[in-house]
């Protein structure tokens, strides 16, 4: 599990929600590439977004949030695999079905694919990554220690 520390903002509907607690650590570090915290930042934005929680907890708390690791190939293929293969498809179709002069026109046809495909997962990444792949969840309250 990839865990990172999140501060609850509301609770409604059922659904805790939640925002990453990223410091700015993170960019000066030397160990990003290999850190499950750095990747976890990067997939947990700043922005707040809803996750399903047991726990009883209330706005303020912090939290640690958890994904599993194991997904991390699945969004891979998702996000590396899926627009070469967009991208070939429609420079395939492009040759297959237009008329004979359009082959000069491919390379503009296989960018005009690769950006369609970066689009259509950028709008559709809220139910691919978060819900599909990885439904991060809270795993604990971290408790809060007060030193006098």
């Amino acid at each position: 599990m990839i865990e990172e520390a999140a501060v609850v903002t509301r609770i409604s509907d059922g659904q805790t929600w939640i925002k990453s607690l990223q410091t700015s650590a993170c960019s000066g570090c030397g160990q990003q590439q290999s850190c499950g915290t750095a990747t976890l930042a990067k997939i947990l934005p700043k922005r707040e977004f809803a996750v399903d929680s047991d726990l009883v907890l209330q706005a303020g708390d912090r939290v640690t949030v958890a994904i599993d690791d194991t997904h991390l190939l699945l969004t891979s293929v998702l996000l590396y695999l899926v627009p070469l293969v967009l991208m070939l498809s429609g420079v395939g179709l492009a040759e297959h079905y237009l008329p004979v002069g359009v082959g000069d026109w491919l390379p503009e046809i296989a960018l005009l694919s690769l950006l369609f495909s970066f689009w259509l997962i950028n709008r559709s990444q809220h139910v691919l990554l978060l819900q599909l792949c990885f439904k991060p969840q809270i795993v604990r309250k971290l408790v809060e220690t007060s030193q006098s």
